[in-house]
């Protein structure tokens, strides 16, 4: 308990350090994954500064509206493939016909009161609730109980405290409550709401310039935008990471997981690590490398696959060399025969490793598979890294930021040879 108590509060120190920008990112991660509420730093930072509070709700709210699309998103793209194979279709249609009611207040009941929010907003993509509706929800709520929290703080000052607490603790079902009244009373006035997006600023122009885009480039565009927003969106996640590692202020994050995985300990688990960690040795990478490339081969016919995947794997050694020269942070649990870079731990080759060459295999698999394949293929690989990753962790191989660094500039990777071959198939034509 002491070092999930320590994670959060170390959670809550490292977003506050970073002030608007780690409040965004901590509300759109929590808004879909992340299990740390904003408030713990929205609250803060408002207190620090009343007269910004507002600028920190609006931006709460925005990054909170962004990341519940996001697990909307989760929801359709991974959680419903996965819920049709455990669950009769007519069972999942009387579920969607209930969100189809009752979702919108569902999700803005979530939005404004401490229930987990990220439920209902994977829950709504899943059962695939109107996007409309679920925007205009979630945007509502989330508003709602943010501009509230710093509305509070602004007027009273750190005596706001107490108040929060009653108000967007459990006296927000009370309120949420009143709003479902007065939503019945403004019903039965037959008030209605209408609203159209193609109406708002920007909209034709943004539809038409991406519709030329599409139809110039067609999926190699598409690859293009998204393998530059990604890289560049995990690079920055990964240059924040390096610039808080040198400065030493991630300790509290290394000795929280730690903390957590020696609490789990047993000498099963010591069995299943172990043999996972077999999986990492030198012989079963170039096995698998072998086999990854003679399948390249086999399923496409074409020789550029097999080189990008050597590519993709050798560029993975050739990236840890440079990084772990660079940084050299000494490992955990020094190696007893290091051999030059292997002898530092950031940032994790085998995360890095399995995140880029393991990630490049599953996208092959998805230029090929029916839909639901690709988002099997897709889990599979977010499994394996986990798996890996955490068996670093638990033999003691690796501090979870080098598992995170890894993983972060594995993505970055991963995503510059995927828009490699993409191009190269594109002007190959």
């Amino acid at each position: 308990m002491s070092g999930i108590m320590e994670f959060i509060a170390g959670t809550k120190d490292f977003f506050l350090q970073n002030g608007a920008i780690g409040l965004f990112i901590l509300a759109f991660a929590e808004a879909s994954f992340f299990p740390v509420p904003p408030d713990i730093v929205l609250i803060p930072l408002t207190i620090m500064s009343p007269a910004r509070g507002l600028y920190y709700a609006a931006i709460t709210s925005i990054a909170s509206t962004l990341g519940g699309l996001f697990g909307y998103f989760i929801g359709i793209r991974a959680g419903r493939p996965i819920l049709s194979r455990f669950v009769k279709e007519n069972n999942i249609q009387k579920i969607e016909d209930m969100f189809a009611c009752y979702g919108g207040w569902a999700v803005a009941v979530a939005g404004f009161t401490p229930i987990p929010y990220k439920v209902f907003t994977i829950a709504s993509g899943v059962f695939r609730m109107n996007l409309t509706t679920f925007f205009i929800a979630a945007l509502l709520s989330r508003s709602a109980r943010f501009f509230m929290e710093s509305a509070i703080i602004m007027a009273m000052g750190e005596n706001a405290m107490v108040y929060i607490n009653k108000l967007l603790g459990p006296g927000s079902f009370l309120l949420a409550v009143v709003a479902l009244v007065i939503y019945i009373m403004v019903k039965k006035t037959r008030i209605t709401i209408h609203f159209t997006p193609e109406k708002l600023p920007g909209y034709s122009f943004a539809k038409k310039t991406s519709e030329k885009y599409i139809v110039r480039f067609g999926e190699f565009g598409i690859y293009i935008i998204g393998g530059l927003i990604t890289a560049g969106i995990f690079g920055m996640m990964f240059i924040k990471l390096v610039t808080e590692m040198l400065e030493k202020e991630l300790g509290w994050l290394d000795r929280g997981v730690i903390e957590i995985f020696k609490s789990i300990q047993s000498p099963a688990i010591d069995v299943i690590v172990n043999a996972i960690n077999v999986l990492q040795q030198p012989l079963a990478l170039l096995v698998l490398l072998a086999a990854g490339l003679l399948w390249a081969e086999y399923l496409h016919k074409n020789a550029m696959y097999p080189a990008m995947i050597l590519i993709t794997f050798s560029g993975s050694f050739v990236i840890q060399w440079g990084l772990k020269s660079l940084f050299q942070r000494p490992r955990l649990l020094p190696l007893d025969h290091p051999l030059g870079f292997l002898a530092y731990s950031f940032p994790s080759g085998t995360a890095l490793l399995f995140t880029a060459f393991l990630g490049f295999l599953a996208f092959l698999i998805t230029k090929k598979a029916k839909s639901r394949h690709k988002i099997t293929a897709a889990v599979i690989w977010l499994m394996l890294i986990a798996i890996m990753g955490a068996s670093r962790i638990y033999l003691g191989m690796s501090y979870p930021t080098d598992i995170l660094a890894g993983f972060l500039i594995g993505v970055v990777w991963l995503a510059s040879c995927i828009v490699a071959i993409e191009a190269i198939e594109y002007y190959s034509r």
